[in-house]
């Protein structure tokens, strides 16, 4: 495997279009660093409320 140099890292990340499945994984990242430290909220709590909350039955959730 070839060794990719920074232009070509960056450019490959300009190039880049986020998927839904992508989306869905940093917001549940963003909600799960929100978390105060006595939290005891799981990443998989925090994917179920999503899905309730936007309606989906688990399709695209960090389960799967």
């Amino acid at each position: 495997m070839a060794t990719l140099t920074l232009e070509e890292i960056a450019e490959k990340a300009r190039n880049h279009r986020v998927t839904p499945v992508e989306r869905r994984a940093q917001r549940v990242s963003l909600i799960m660093g929100l978390r105060s430290k006595n939290s005891t909220v799981t990443r998989e709590e925090v994917s179920s409320f999503l899905d309730q909350n936007e309606g989906r039955s688990g399709e695209g959730s960090l389960r799967d």
